[in-house]
């Protein structure tokens, strides 16, 4: 019997969603329409997050106690107590919200993917696709939206991913024995169009923030947009308490909130689906 810990599922979910996302905040800022959406309608929704959106040098140091975490509490007391261990507990307030029924945390160094073994990250993420089996997979596209460079590698990596879990062989030192392969139907790839973009107006980000693909699903939000904005609130840490659009006014705001845009990276399904509607058209 495998030691691993299974999650409880129900017998028949209706759907089943991945999101992968590299931050804490990532998966409401970006993806917190599209969860809200599969989650109202029945689906099973897991989100995996690689980092826990902090590093700290003496996380590499050893602990001075048995089975302890190298704390110094006379030392940056603030930052170095807290930091790492608010981001998380904010992603799970978040998620919360949204309706994910399931959490995995993989613990690397925030600004650091791109340093990391590339296969050893793949093979982390193929990890719980086997054991979750989702239908659907989001994650970033090649662009990573910002051009963060954990987005960007993420964005390879999940797309490694979903072939890997596919191929039976593959990993199969490093992954429990019961982990089967598994394919998941599609894989969706975040897009933030011009159109979405023209909301923000002089509030652009950032030169770098945006896709250069043209996406083929957009969700519409409607009243869920507003539990997409209750998740933003729960990053404190990242927003400050004012909350992020404290400055926007409500027209602009809404105007933002109110869609999701997607392009769909790779389907398994056996024929393509035209006019793409929702994340999980096409399947059966």
């Amino acid at each position: 019997m495998s030691s691993i810990w299974r999650p409880v599922r129900e017998r028949a979910p209706a759907r089943s969603l991945m999101v992968v996302v590299a931050h804490p905040g990532d998966e409401a800022f970006g993806f917190g329409g599209a969860i809200a959406t599969a989650a109202a309608e029945g689906a099973y929704v897991v989100v995996v997050c690689v980092t826990r959106g902090w590093f700290d040098s003496r996380l590499t140091v050893a602990s001075p106690l048995p089975g302890g975490k190298n704390r110094d509490v006379k030392d940056a007391a603030i930052n170095w107590r807290n930091n790492d261990t608010v981001r998380e507990d904010e992603l799970r307030r978040s998620v919360a919200v949204l309706g994910v029924r399931v959490v995995r945390m993989l613990d690397y160094a925030e600004g650091e993917l791109d340093q990391i073994d590339f296969d050893n990250l793949v093979g982390r993420i193929v990890e719980p696709i086997r054991m979750h089996r989702p239908e659907v997979i989001l994650s970033f596209g090649p662009d990573g939206i910002t051009g963060d460079t954990d987005h960007i590698v993420l964005s390879r990596a999940v797309r490694a991913a979903y072939d890997r879990a596919a191929e039976p062989l593959a990993y199969e030192d490093d992954i429990e024995e019961d982990q089967v392969a598994w394919r998941a139907a599609k894989l969706y790839q975040l897009v933030v169009p011009p159109t979405a973009l023209a909301a923000l107006g002089e509030r652009m980000a950032s030169d770098g923030y945006g896709s250069g693909s043209e996406p083929t699903l957009g969700l519409d939000l409607g009243d869920l947009a507003q539990l997409k904005l209750a998740a933003i609130s729960r990053h404190v840490s990242q927003t400050g308490s004012a909350g992020p659009f404290h400055d926007w006014g409500t027209e602009a705001r809404d105007a933002f909130l109110a869609s999701e845009h997607y392009r769909l990276a790779v389907s398994a399904l056996p024929t393509p689906v035209d006019g793409e509607s929702g994340l999980f058209d096409g399947l059966a």
